[in-house]
């Protein structure tokens, strides 16, 4: 168990270190990861923009017991996005230098243990980013309370 764990690390860490793209935890989820694909580690984005993750469990509605994610912005972990695919469209949010978190969810909200972080730059309005046509809906995300990003 403790060689296919140290495979599933290494494997982790070579992707995230290949791509550039974030930095991944798996603190105590039993072997789950999450990652974000897109936007890149460093990118500037306009609004809107799309986010597309990888996790090692499938995402879904809350209510059908799968996994979904929250993704907030610097440290207003109150203020989250749930996203129930791997890929969403974010509509609205604050304009200038960013850490976007991505925590993967267990269907009751809870953290399951995988977290990722990346570094990006959100600009004014601008023309639409094109969203990855590998896997995800794009499902309408909801999100949490009075939320100044308006998701």
């Amino acid at each position: 168990m403790r060689l296919k764990t140290a495979t599933c690390v290494a494997l982790l860490a070579t992707l995230t270190a290949c791509t550039g793209t974030n930095t991944a935890t798996e603190g105590d989820g039993g072997g789950l990861s999450v990652i974000v694909v897109e936007p890149a580690s460093g990118a500037t984005v306009p609004t809107p923009f799309s986010v597309k993750v990888d996790s090692t469990v499938p995402l879904g509605p809350s209510e059908s017991g799968q996994h979904h994610v929250h993704i907030w912005f610097d440290d207003n972990e109150s203020d989250y996005l749930i996203v129930e695919s791997d890929t969403v469209q974010v509509t609205d949010a604050p304009a200038g230098q960013h850490t976007m978190h991505v925590s993967l969810r267990n269907a009751n909200h809870s953290p399951a243990g995988a977290e990722a972080t990346t570094p990006i730059t959100i600009g004014s309005s601008g023309g639409p980013v094109p969203s990855s046509s590998a896997g995800g809906d794009g499902a309408s995300p909801t999100s949490s309370g009075t939320d100044p990003y308006s998701y």
